[in-house]
């Protein structure tokens, strides 16, 4: 029987992904975003959704395979939540959702329609994330002391192999 993994997939800047659903909090329409000037390129802005200011997440900037992305009010996202940290990471659209097989490459997962699609792994996404942030600022982030947003240990327990 193959390894099989729950996930959502979706499309952003013509490329499609997946991410475990474990990491994902739920699907949601992004407010009003407002740009942070000093942030690093992968934080595309912050919002306030339910009276919590949350990071958008731009995926290509962050992993300098494509230019800033401007989220804009009413597209999609992906809240998602690892090690006591959240931020929505922006969609282009959701594709589905389901219990996919593993693919034959590591990090993969073979889709309904059978093709292979990335998983993104969104611990190891928000701990990048939080490590451009500090080093915009031109500081070293906190040391493994139980005071990182991601644990204590480091280790935001993704399965590796994927992207992020």
């Amino acid at each position: 029987m193959p390894e099989l993994h729950n996930v959502i997939v979706f499309a952003l800047a013509g490329a499609r992904y997946a991410a475990e659903l474990r990491w994902v909090r739920e699907v949601i329409t992004l407010g009003f975003v407002t740009e942070v000037p000093t942030a690093p390129a992968g934080l595309a802005g912050i919002f306030n959704l339910r009276g919590t200011i949350v990071p958008v997440i731009d995926l290509p900037a962050l992993l300098g395979i494509g230019p800033p992305a401007t989220p804009r009010q009413g597209d999609g996202a992906l809240l998602l939540e690892a090690d006591h940290a959240v931020a929505a990471l922006r969609v282009d659209t959701i594709d589905e959702v389901g219990t996919l097989p593993v693919g034959t490459s590591p990090g993969t997962v073979i889709d309904a329609r059978g093709r292979m699609v990335v998983i993104a792994d969104p611990p190891a996404l928000l701990r990048r994330a939080a490590a451009a942030a500090w080093a915009v600022r031109g500081i070293p982030p906190p040391d493994d002391d139980g005071l990182a947003p991601w644990g204590a240990d480091g280790d935001g327990g993704g399965a590796g192999g994927g992207l992020g």
